[in-house]
């Protein structure tokens, strides 16, 4: 984002001062054949164009900018929602479920609005509680194995699963978690 935004002000400011040293250039030329009240009418209207003229030109770098994002948004999306383990993203204050993916869905058979109304401690058996709020407490902005996890699907089976994870960046609330299965524990 920052490598943009640089971007957007080095166009700006290189098109800034070469409209000033190109159209001062041209009225310092001009300006044996004009009057003085021309000159300064001519430098208003270049000041005039300048304003409108890098306008446009911040606008459109901006919307190209913005495009760029939001497709780079949707392309991380897109991963998160078709990666093959059960992945979601959780506030690790409230531990509510604030994203899902396809997999979590279909492995757990909560649907995705099930699991917006759940907080990640509603899948662990109720012994893990307390070591869930340890783990949740002592994560790291860095990648986080936890090792193997019980979690309990919407029917009450119970699965063995292999838990990573990873601070957002920039949503330092939030954590991005993938339950990797290892096997399955019938009752």
């Amino acid at each position: 984002m920052k490598s943009g935004a640089f971007k957007i002000a080095a166009i700006y400011t290189v098109s800034g001062l070469l409209w000033i040293i190109l159209s001062d250039k041209l009225l310092i030329v001009m300006g044996d054949a004009m009057s003085v009240s021309s000159i300064l009418f001519i430098s208003s209207i270049k000041g005039f164009c300048y304003v409108i003229l890098t306008g446009f030109i911040l606008y459109k770098l901006i919307l190209l900018y913005n495009s760029r994002l939001q497709e780079s948004e949707k392309q991380y999306r897109s991963c998160f929602e078709a990666h093959p383990s059960p992945m979601w993203i959780c506030n690790r204050r409230t531990f509510n479920f604030t994203a899902v993916n396809n997999a979590a869905i279909v492995n757990y058979g909560y649907t995705l609005e099930e699991f917006k109304n759940m907080t990640m401690l509603d899948i662990r058996p109720k012994a893990d509680v307390g070591k869930a709020y340890s783990a949740v407490r002592n994560i790291k902005s860095a990648y986080n194995d936890f090792g193997v996890w019980t979690h309990c699907k919407k029917d009450g089976t119970q699965i063995q699963v292999r838990i990573t994870s990873h601070v957002i960046s920039g949503k330092e609330d939030h954590i991005m978690i993938m339950a990797t299965a290892v096997t399955e524990i019938k009752r």
